[in-house]
């Protein structure tokens, strides 16, 4: 038999739905009175009545059969979202009395938005185990369903209990998929979390958890004594709370009893056992504590950090001086971990603590955890200092305040002057850095001469009044970005140290006046714009032509100039090609 098999053999060995665990699964939704007036008929949703209401009905007013206040009542719309307040009850079933909202079936349209889903458990006492089966359940009014029908459910979880063991299996919350494995949980919590859980984990409708139904049948069951219902006011974690009560009933019973659902909810919820003070394999020594102390720890409000403080200074210290601590709010992991670090007698320094709460010469340190935190706050300072820690009137100053005053204040005065000097270190930095770039500035526009020369022989170009040339230096290029008004002068240090090439495009009749900028990829020209760029990058678009367009002619010409060479004449003047029919 494969696992699929015997899980979808688990499932249906389980108890079927009774009756009235129909009916009290009903009662989970909202309970409404569907009108028609124009035929005078009503439906309930919540003892599945369809009538038509008569003369004589109309004329019975009293509160048991109240058709008349049905009939009157207005139609209650449903609120926009889930953060508006919802319908309100105001009139009752004239059939059970229990509370209904009306409902005027042609303001209703589809009835799309009534539709509802809540999640049910249903617990059953059932051949020696305790049951519990999930149901994703749901009810709709819209066209073809019935107004006063049944509300639809699917099992999605079976579950057995009984002591010492924990069975489950469920399925997907999607679809109609078949049970998978069973799940069990047969011996105590070791480590972690327990096997078995809700099968409402996934998209869980806003954070809701499920309802219980059948409470009253676990007091059939061995764990009557664990205060079920007591649990189950803690949130939708009954499922686990059962199966913790497989394997620890007395203790649970104890524990509930004495009023410390905190640490059950600790072992459900986290797997949490807190076994440094709580025994959970001998319930007659569940908590470690002789007859007296036990009295003693009743008499508190049984916060179960009292006994783990008490049972981490070795029972030295009588548990009412643990909870008058612990309601001083001492953080008992980060005393204990700052005890060993610096090798102090847990005790010592809690009473050391404990001296400075609520002296507001010291901060007004409001609890024993404030007060931890201002002495470790000193013993950074003071390490920081090369104070002699090792000696215990430093570790443990008699005023705690002005030593923490002193020992902070020359630390920050020490840091102040590590970062200055780290600021003066910095400045240094960018100093020196700024007059290594310059020195390369210069020996670039020293070398720049030479370079400008092989541009001038490879660039340099004349034609129908026209001239290109290269950049005589760096000022040159600013003043163009400064008079065409465009992004060149950027350009200007790359330029100059060979990352890019730069040329000037201006008239014969006008060498010195800025007009066109051109950028070089060797032979290829990346760009060509004269003022502002055309306009080409603003939101009212160009306001000059495309200086590519207009000056293609001799663009083109200066282009196949350079891909054959740049070639020269014995003047040093551009060799042209000769035009077609120059000749005739």
């Amino acid at each position: 038999m494969t696992e699929q098999e015997k899980a979808e053999r688990f499932a249906k060995s389980a108890p079927p739905l009774r009756d009235g665990e129909l009916e009290a699964i009903n009662a989970l939704f909202p309970t409404y009175i569907f009108r028609r007036s124009c035929t005078e008929e009503i439906w309930t949703t919540c003892c599945h009545e369809h009538t038509t209401v008569g003369i004589e009905d109309m004329r019975v007013t009293t509160p048991e059969r109240n058709f008349l206040a049905v009939m009157w009542e207005p139609h209650q719309r449903e609120p926009r979202n889930r953060w508006c307040e919802p319908a309100k009850p105001h009139v009752e079933c004239p059939f059970c009395g229990k509370p209904a909202i009306v409902k005027e079936l042609r303001y209703t349209g589809k009835r799309e938005n009534l539709s509802s889903y809540r999640r049910a458990v249903v617990l059953r006492w059932y051949r020696g185990a305790l049951w519990a089966r999930a149901y994703d359940c749901g009810k709709h009014y819209t066209a073809g369903y019935d107004l006063a029908g049944d509300p639809t459910y699917k099992l999605v979880g079976v579950y057995r209990f009984r002591p010492g063991l924990a069975e489950a299996t469920t399925r997907s919350w999607y679809g109609n998929s078949p049970f998978g494995h069973i799940e069990k949980q047969d011996g105590p919590l070791t480590k972690g979390r327990w096997n078995i859980h809700a099968p409402f984990s996934a998209n869980a409708d806003y954070g809701i958890g499920y309802d219980v139904i059948g409470l009253d049948e676990i007091q059939e069951s061995p764990f009557r004594y664990c205060c079920a219902a007591d649990f189950k006011l803690s949130g939708s974690r009954l499922l686990e709370f059962l199966t913790a009560c497989c394997f620890y009933p007395r203790q649970i019973e104890m524990l509930m009893k004495a009023g410390m659902k905190d640490v059950v909810t600790d072992l459900v919820d986290r797997g949490v056992k807190h076994a440094t003070v709580i025994d959970w394999d001998d319930p007659k020594k569940a908590f470690k504590l002789n007859r007296q102390d036990m009295k003693t720890f009743l008499g508190t409000n049984r916060d179960i950090r009292i006994l783990e403080l008490h049972k981490r200074l070795k029972s030295r210290i009588p548990l009412t001086q643990c909870a008058e601590w612990i309601s001083r709010g001492i953080d008992i992991q980060r005393t204990v971990r700052a005890a060993k670090k610096w090798n102090i007698p847990l005790e010592k320094l809690i009473r050391y603590l404990d001296g400075y709460v609520g002296c507001a010469q010291y901060g007004g340190m409001s609890s024993l955890s404030s007060a931890l935190r201002f002495w470790e706050d000193y013993l950074t300072a003071a390490e920081a200092m090369g104070y002699l820690l090792h000696r215990e009137n430093v570790l443990l100053p008699r005023n705690l305040g002005a030593a923490h005053d002193e020992a902070t204040k020359k630390h920050q005065a020490k840091l102040e002057r590590e970062r200055a000097a780290q600021r003066r270190e910095w400045e240094r930095q960018q100093q020196a850095e700024r007059a290594e770039r310059e020195r390369q500035a210069r020996l670039a526009e020293e070398k720049y001469e030479e370079r400008r020369k092989k541009l001038e022989k490879k660039y340099g170009f004349a034609m129908d009044g026209y001239v290109i040339r290269a950049p005589l230096g760096k000022d040159e290029i600013l003043a163009e970005a400064r008079k065409l008004q465009h992004c060149v002068g950027g350009h200007a240090d790359r330029h100059i140290l060979g990352q890019t090439t730069i040329l000037f495009m201006r008239k014969v009749k006008k060498p010195d006046e800025p007009w066109l900028t051109i950028e070089m990829n060797g032979n290829k020209l990346v760009q060509i714009h004269g003022f502002k760029n055309e306009g080409l990058h603003t939101t009212k678009g160009r306001f000059a032509p495309d200086p590519r367009e207009v000056y293609r002619e001799f663009l083109d010409t200066w282009l196949d100039w350079m891909e054959k060479g740049s070639r020269r004449d014995k003047k040093g003047n551009p060799k042209l090609p000769k035009k077609k029919g120059a000749a005739a």
